[in-house]
């Protein structure tokens, strides 16, 4: 299978075929998923929480993502690697400019992702017109909420589901090339992806999409601050990881004297 490409990814869209996605921050998962045929693999700001232990994506730094992304990079042959800019590293054009140049090229992503503000189109527009692949994120915004409790559904309202909906148009006529809704209302969701041109991939956001995208430890329900409510929990009463550690644990036991 040869490597996975916007054009193809768009072509998904085009016929209807569904796109995964899956976050990875380590070259053995990133290497077990692109194996599995997995469209694209995000390297998440998520490591925050998921590898580092804290409770929110804050803590998140360039050369976290920048060492991540190189490590998933080297272990994948397939999938369309994505990699987030985190907190407070694109907040004027030249720092923005600057760092997503350091997550692109050789051995690195093919595109960037960052959260959409109306504060930041500005920065957003001066990457894509300087060359940049950009991803933008709309719903739940991780990088400005400090926990999960913070997580709701958004665009249930008719003033929250317009600004999404208007925010959705403007990063469309940016340029941005996919777009990623958190929690957004399923009929919403649904109708952004009907609205675009660009893919918009879904997470907790209902099934209308054109793709759906999981932070992977999530899938297995090991993820250190708990697996949010929207994931199947057939995935997590099935945990094959979790069965397989207490199955050794317990043949482990077995020659203990």
């Amino acid at each position: 299978m040869s490597r996975m490409t916007l054009k193809k990814i768009n072509s998904l869209k085009k016929n209807h075929i569904g796109i995964s996605a899956l976050t990875s921050y380590d070259a053995s998962f990133a290497k077990l998923i692109d194996d599995c045929g997995v469209d694209i693999i995000l390297v998440g700001d998520s490591l925050g929480e998921v590898i580092q232990g804290y409770p929110n994506t804050h803590s998140v730094t360039m050369n976290h993502m920048c060492y991540h992304t190189e490590i998933v990079s080297r272990a994948i042959k397939k999938a369309f690697l994505i990699a987030d800019m985190p907190k407070n590293s694109y907040e004027t054009k030249s720092q923005a400019l600057r760092n997503a140049k350091k997550l692109l090229g050789t051995n690195m992503a093919d595109m960037v992702k960052i959260e959409f503000d109306k504060k930041y189109l500005g920065i957003m527009e001066h990457l894509i017109s300087s060359g940049i692949p950009v991803c933008s994120h709309i719903g739940i915004l991780p990088q400005t909420i400090s926990n999960k409790k913070d997580y709701k559904r958004i665009g249930k309202t008719m003033n929250e589901a317009n600004r999404l909906i208007h925010e959705a148009d403007l990063i469309e006529k940016a340029g941005s090339q996919i777009l990623i809704v958190e929690c957004v209302d399923s009929n919403i969701a649904k109708k952004i992806t009907k609205n675009l041109n660009i893919p918009v991939i879904g997470i907790g956001s209902g099934k209308s999409c054109d793709g759906q995208i999981r932070v992977i430890y999530d899938l297995f329900d090991i993820s250190f601050n708990g697996a949010p409510g929207f994931i199947n929990s057939e995935n997590i009463r099935l945990n094959p990881i979790k069965k397989t550690i207490e199955k050794y644990i317990m043949n482990a036991n077995r020659y203990k004297i």
